[in-house]
């Protein structure tokens, strides 16, 4: 009796979970045209701004740099746009966590779940530009793919538990997260190779969780590579973030009643 009501348990959760992540595409798009092809545009508007300054106007030289772009902004926007709309999940959700007694990090795991499918159907977008630039794509990507997936939904998740509980309290907290969003887009190599970056901040460079997850999609992407260095400071990165986040959202989410 006890394995069949834990597993009836899990069916709720997981199917609370799912409901919350429908729930956050409901409201996302409503009354909207094209729907979830905005959250394509908005990458690909943003690579072919970069892509006109620096290849057109400034000349930058590298090879295939539109693709180099696209490699690092795709995912790029799944943990900005995560993290940000993360810190008001919570106040904006304020009735229903009132009402009902549930897992209240879901709210913030519904969020990053349904920004990763946004990522997803970015996904047949890459394949299609790296056969056009002459790179087949490997089988190494089904297995890389939902690794990598795995690992920046887990450091994402982190990173969106400690913003999302500090906001309840501190509500400044949603207008730095965005300040500090775009420092962060420049300081990790999304427009820049790693190479431009000197050689004596390299390694300080990595110490930016995202530096090691976009190094590995764009190698995998672009040079059919696994990135293990990348792929094993990414992973020991979000474990960090993930046990910091759930040890700081379960002991501040004890007066959340309150501070709502």
């Amino acid at each position: 009796m006890a394995w069949r009501f834990s597993n009836k348990d899990l069916q709720r959760k997981f199917d609370l979970l799912v409901l919350l992540t429908h729930k956050e595409f409901a409201l996302k798009y409503k009354r909207t045209t094209l729907g979830i092809l905005w959250s394509l545009f908005n990458p690909l508007l943003t690579a072919l701004v970069f892509f006109i300054a620096f290849k057109i106007f400034m000349r930058f030289e590298m090879e295939n740099y539109l693709f180099f772009l696209l490699t690092a902004l795709f995912p790029w926007n799944w943990f900005s746009t995560s993290v940000i709309v993360s810190s008001r999940t919570l106040v904006d959700n304020v009735s229903l966590i009132k009402k009902m007694i549930f897992p209240r990090h879901y709210l913030v795991a519904s969020v990053i779940l349904a920004q990763m499918a946004h990522f997803l159907f970015s996904i047949p977008i890459l394949l299609g530009i790296a056969i056009h630039y002459h790179v087949v794509p490997s089988p190494l990507w089904i297995l890389a793919i939902p690794l990598i997936l795995a690992i920046q939904f887990i450091f994402t998740f982190g990173v969106s538990l400690i913003v999302s509980i500090a906001n309840t309290y501190f509500r400044d907290i949603e207008y730095l997260v965005t300040v500090l969003i775009n420092l962060v887009f420049w300081m990790t190599p999304i427009i820049y190779p790693m190479t431009q970056v000197p050689e004596k901040y390299r390694q300080l460079a990595l110490l930016n969780p995202l530096t090691s997850l976009i190094n590995f999609w764009r190698t995998l992407f672009m040079n059919n590579v696994l990135a293990w260095k990348e792929l094993g400071i990414a992973l020991g990165m979000a474990v960090i973030f993930l046990t910091a986040g759930f040890l700081i959202f379960h002991r501040l989410e004890r007066h959340l009643d309150e501070v709502l």
